[in-house]
């Protein structure tokens, strides 16, 4: 369930963002008293509404944690916020059982009311509320053992016999490949490193300089083009990335580029307004990447696109390169 996920990503982030919905925060409430009664700690969560925000963070770890495409991922929580939406305009309120409710206010906006959810508030397990203590009464109390301390403990002993066991490994395999004539094959083995290194080091350099110079070789890349293809096809160029083809785009005066099935795209932005869209461009200077404007045919939104690709597996490493917060559109 989207829920779970969302609880899992809070434990490592604090903040998750969800495309077209909003972000979700942990937020530590301190112990406070109310009605003569002490209420310990505990761990909360926020919800800010926003249909403009952009959560490819969100997508890429679904796509990791169930093991799936980026773009199934994102099907998915699409399915999810179509079916909060479509409950909550035939019920007051929608409520996920360690999660919290969703309802929506007067003015039409989704407003969110969090539970105690226990893996928030692990920290705080065990704490519970008791009556405070009336002026004219003293109350010892024996001192609270702070479990993170025995927890943090017991990690540091772990810790020190997995030490100890990795030498102990180390030690007796450097033994038995020393016995065994190991100097030649280490020798091999030390050069073939070396020279797996500088070919790293070389598509490395490829790959900076196909960013850096991708204005400089528009020209070149376009006589490639039409070598390969006299035909009356839009003047687009590819440049080898991963031994794959990029597929950049034209450089005209149109800001629009028509969507293509089995492409993937990368995207920087997606706007409701053409204005939101070309100011994006100019303010992250997208116009390098002749960065066009392209419509889903399923989606009405105004996509940012810097680069398609033939596959998916270079479309997320291009992205990923230039920004972890840009995603593919398919």
């Amino acid at each position: 369930m989207i829920t779970s996920s969302l609880i899992r990503a809070l434990l490592e982030d604090n903040s998750v963002t969800i495309t077209g919905l909003g972000t979700f925060f942990v937020k530590k409430i301190p112990a406070q008293i109310k009605d003569e009664i002490i209420f310990p700690p505990q761990n909360s969560i926020v919800f800010e509404y926003s249909k403009e925000v952009e959560g490819f963070n969100f997508v890429s770890k679904l796509s990791k944690w169930e093991q799936i495409r980026i773009d199934e991922a994102q099907a998915k929580i699409l399915e999810w916020l179509e079916l909060l939406e479509n409950g909550l305009n035939h019920n007051k309120s929608i409520f996920f059982d360690d999660f919290g409710t969703f309802s929506k206010n007067e003015a039409g906006q989704m407003v969110f009311q969090s539970v105690i959810n226990f893996q928030l508030n692990i920290e705080n397990e065990g704490f519970e509320p008791v009556l405070a203590p009336s002026k004219n009464e003293t109350i010892f109390t024996e001192p609270v053992k702070d479990k993170r301390v025995i927890l943090a403990k017991k990690a540091k002993k772990r810790e020190k016999k997995w030490f100890l066991l990795t030498i102990f490994i180390a030690v007796a395999t450097l033994c038995i490949l020393f016995t065994k004539d190991f100097i030649p094959g280490f020798i091999q083995t030390v050069f073939s490193k070396k020279e797996k290194a500088v070919a790293v080091q070389e598509f490395a350099i490829e790959e900076v300089d196909f960013l850096d110079n991708m204005e400089e070789n528009e020209a070149a890349k376009a006589n490639i083009f039409e070598q390969e293809d006299n035909t009356n096809a839009p003047e687009f160029s590819s440049v080898p990335i991963a031994n794959q083809k990029l597929i950049t785009l034209p450089e005209s005066k149109d800001i629009y580029f028509s969507y293509m099935e089995g492409k993937f795209y990368v995207i920087a932005g997606s706007f409701v307004k053409e204005e939101d869209a070309l100011r994006h461009i100019k303010q992250k200077k997208l116009e390098k990447y002749n960065a066009k404007l392209i419509v889903h045919p399923q989606n009405t939104r105004l996509r940012v696109c810097i680069g398609v690709f033939d596959n998916e597996r270079d479309a997320v490493y291009f992205a990923a390169q230039i920004d972890k917060n840009y995603w593919v559109l398919k």
